[in-house]
């Protein structure tokens, strides 16, 4: 799918999702807390894709509310770092549940498998860690990173130059088991 296409695909999402979550922005307790909310929802969708559609988001006075239930446990973690970097989010409380937890009865089971993608999480942070210091010096330990999955997520310095900012997502490429970089904004 060429570049084009895909803009004017996720264009479309957007126009649609905003639609779909115009109820729910009707319910916010001011304006203030509806525009949030919108920002929230818009930015969720334009990072998380589609994936962002079964995240339900209530804002007021800084504080967001997400809910749902989403099928990988990345999706939850993802969503709130990337709802924390929303500016004027103050406060972010996830309640997202996972579809394995809501549907099976073998509890045990879901959270020592959840145990297990914590442990790698943290492997392939590590790695990211030491990749971006080693590479950006000084620079790579003022990024802030999350994992989730294969998906690393760089919280950058507003501060930090463009071609710093696009070696940092190239050092964090290179590292073996990440599919998917995610740029944020640190707040």
């Amino acid at each position: 799918m060429r570049k084009s296409e895909r803009s004017r695909l996720l264009l479309l999402a957007l126009v649609a999702f905003a639609l779909i979550a115009g109820p729910a922005v009707a319910r916010a307790d001011d304006d203030a807390g509806a525009m949030l909310e919108l920002k929230v929802r818009m930015t969720l969708l334009q990072k998380l894709g589609v994936d962002g559609m079964r995240v339900d988001v209530r804002a007021a006075d800084g504080n967001v509310l997400l809910a749902g239930t989403v099928e990988k446990r990345e999706t939850s973690e993802l969503a709130e770092t990337i709802v924390g970097s929303v500016e004027g989010v103050t406060h972010v409380d996830n309640r997202i549940r996972l579809s394995e937890y809501v549907e099976t009865e073998e509890k045990a089971g879901v959270a020592a498998t959840e145990t297990e993608r914590e442990l790698r999480d943290a492997g392939l942070e590590a790695r990211v860690r030491v990749a971006l210091i080693d590479r950006l010096g000084r620079d790579g330990f003022r990024i802030g990173t999350d994992v989730a999955g294969r998906v690393v997520t760089l919280e950058l310095p507003k501060d930090l130059g463009a071609d710093r900012r696009r070696e940092a997502v190239r050092v964090v490429k290179a590292v073996e088991g990440v599919e998917k970089v995610i740029e944020l904004d640190k707040p």
